[in-house]
């Protein structure tokens, strides 16, 4: 998931018309925008004399609220990761420039272990009202409107009216649409790479030419030819990178199909172009997918602990470049160079199945930072986000750190991160793909020209209608959240291969029935055709 030199001229391009997305710049351990990234696991961290996300004393005059004197307080940002070493130096930096720029907030960052740990900890703080204020959705994993469903979120409409100026003015209408229903906003998106990359595969060049697989690789038949071909040949015990658990289907074979284009959402909704909604685990599609990871499984090509595995072991075959292929964007130059001494840059390949298929952006807002319903300090959260997209000087002190300490500038719109030799993980870094924004980004130039597609404006890609859909399931929360329960438990392992499809799909299919999935899809039916009803012709 990750950055790329982006000059003035390109990001004056991309903002006209992309979409936010998952994955993104890491602590140093890759990239990737494909299912079943991350970044390692963290622990919590308080800043120095601010406590716990309250009013931590001291007073300064904001600009936003007519000058008067109002007091400092702190908002906690729960996210994904590992707390890198410099971040509290950066911390104090972030909050004294804060200060002086008359915001009247301390931000400190909790950082939570990835994986399941992940989506384990924010849900049990959401369910028990720890004292928070804003943590990352990630919609190719838990979505928005789940959250939302659950009454986890609040909306920050009228925040974002009065105190979010720049948020508006940095982020198209398009991608804002993604995070808003009935004139509530759930949430900021991260506006940080052109959508129509999703659906891409990442192939290790370097390795397939040495195993002697020269054919294109466009079917996914031919996915698992090359592997086996190149563990064979080259005597290695290669596997996919990814995981299953909550992830979501593999939109890499998506465009394999005549039914092309679709989108899945929340794992269970097929959504197709005719404006039909059906259960994705009854698709002919789920089916041929899951038959192909079954194969894939049968022949040790994916991890067979692929439903617990941990995050961090994907990162390091990414960041390394320990694969044939991965679903996605891969890491810098320098990283797979430990494991292939003698690789170039043109060593791993961006490619696409059926690459004669138009180019859709299937979803708009794919990465969000939201305020939790129990926060205490939406309009603070706001200002912060706004204080953040203000300018390049605070968005490089936020995502980067400080100049000189923890990176320096390469050009316009490049970046050297400073390394910790004795991890040799960036000092510090705010991955772009949480709260990254295309008008201020910096791309390191060590990333593999195959990431760097991620800020090139797509000029043939076209918006799928539903790109700006945004679900609302209010209405059957306790259904959505039984339906995940038994994706999570019962059809991703189906999914993944893991078990057999004939053999387990009916009581799956059962299990989603008594969860209440007709409900839920009835209502995805009804929304999506209001939604359909208010585009133009």
């Amino acid at each position: 998931m990750r950055r790329a030199s982006i000059f003035a001229s390109t990001v004056l391009v991309l903002a006209l018309g992309l979409a936010g997305c998952c994955g993104g710049k890491d602590n140093g351990n890759g990239g990737g925008n494909g299912n079943g990234q991350g970044n390692g696991n963290g622990a919590s961290e308080s800043p120095a004399g601010s406590g716990s996300p309250a009013s931590s004393g001291g007073a300064s005059p904001s600009p936003e609220d007519g000058g008067a004197k109002q007091e400092v307080v702190a908002i906690k940002y729960v996210i994904p990761g590992t707390e890198p070493k410099e971040w509290p130096a950066v911390r104090e930096a972030v909050n004294k420039k804060l200060l002086e720029d008359g915001v009247n907030v301390r931000i400190e960052k909790e950082y939570i272990d990835w994986g399941a740990a992940w989506e384990q900890k924010i849900n049990l703080k959401l369910s028990t009202n720890e004292d928070f204020d804003l943590f990352h959705v990630m919609n190719d994993l838990v979505g928005l409107a789940n959250y939302a469903g659950r009454g986890a979120l609040k909306d920050i409409s009228k925040e974002i009216e009065q105190y979010g100026p720049n948020l508006r003015k940095v982020i198209p209408d398009s991608v804002w649409s993604g995070v808003t229903k009935e004139g509530k906003v759930y949430g900021v998106p991260a506006y940080w790479y052109e959508s129509a990359i999703d659906g891409s595969i990442t192939i290790n060049k370097y390795l397939l030419d040495k195993a002697g697989y020269t054919a294109p690789i466009e079917s996914r038949d031919q996915l698992i030819e090359a592997m086996e071909q190149v563990n064979s040949k080259l005597g290695m015990k290669l596997t996919i990178p990814l995981r299953g658990g909550t992830a979501g289907p593999a939109d890499i074979f998506q465009r394999t199909y005549d039914s092309y284009p679709f989108t899945v959402r929340d794992n269970v909704a097929y959504i197709a172009s005719d404006g039909v909604v059906k259960n994705w685990v009854e698709t002919e599609e789920f089916k041929q997918d899951a038959a192909w990871f079954r194969t894939a499984y049968q022949k040790k090509l994916i991890n067979p602990d692929v439903l617990t595995v941990k995050q961090e072991q994907i990162d390091d075959q990414i960041k390394y470049g320990k694969y044939v292929f991965m679903l996605g964007t891969p890491g810098k130059l320098s990283d797979v160079k430990k494991t292939y001494p003698d690789v170039t840059d043109a060593g791993f390949e961006l490619i696409r199945l059926n690459p004669d298929k138009p180019h859709y952006r299937m979803v708009n807002a794919k990465n969000v930072n939201v305020v939790a319903a129990n926060s205490k300090h939406p309009a603070e959260a706001v200002k912060f986000l706004n204080w953040l997209y203000a300018s390049q000087d605070n968005y490089d002190l936020f995502m980067y750190g400080i100049e000189g300490k923890t990176y320096n500038k390469a050009g316009e719109k490049g970046l050297e991160s400073i390394m910790d030799p004795g991890t040799n993980m960036p000092l510090y870094i705010q991955d772009d793909w949480m709260i990254g924004n295309l008008n201020f980004i910096r791309v390191n130039d060590d990333y593999l020209s195959a990431n760097k597609a991620l800020y090139k404006a797509d000029t043939e890609a076209q918006n799928f209608y539903a790109a700006d859909f945004f679900f609302d399931p209010s209405n059957v929360k306790a259904e959505m959240a039984n339906v995940q329960a038994v994706f999570t438990s019962d059809v991703s392992p189906i999914y993944r291969g893991v078990v057999d499809y004939d053999k387990n799909i009916k009581s799956a299919l059962g299990k989603l029935k008594a969860a209440g999935i007709d409900k839920v899809l009835a209502e995805y039916q009804k929304q999506l055709d209001a939604f359909k009803a208010t585009l133009k012709p």
